[in-house]
């Protein structure tokens, strides 16, 4: 086997590389922030905001949970059990 020592060149590159790496996820981190904020302080759909980014509309919905960002609207659907009658008279 035998012995290899990285040039300084190649060095420089990957030192490069790995604080590139960092930047892009502190920037991320960043962003999913500002979403939540501009969620919070604007009256904007996860939708209409997804447009503009390069995430979906369901990932800004993670995003808003993520964050605890209230809901624009109740949800519409509803459970399919029957309610369960609670006690009363009986007519008859």
């Amino acid at each position: 086997m035998t012995a290899y020592t990285p040039s300084p060149e190649l060095t420089e590159a990957l030192t490069a590389f790995d604080r590139a790496q960092e930047a892009a996820e502190q920037a991320r981190i960043e962003l999913r922030a500002a979403v939540a904020a501009e969620l919070k302080s604007h009256e904007v759909t996860n939708d209409a905001l997804a447009a503009h980014l390069p995430w979906s509309g369901e990932t800004v919905r993670g995003i808003a949970r993520e964050y605890d960002v209230p809901r624009k609207r109740q949800p519409t659907v509803r459970s399919i059990k029957p309610k369960k009658r609670v006690g009363g008279s009986t007519s008859g």
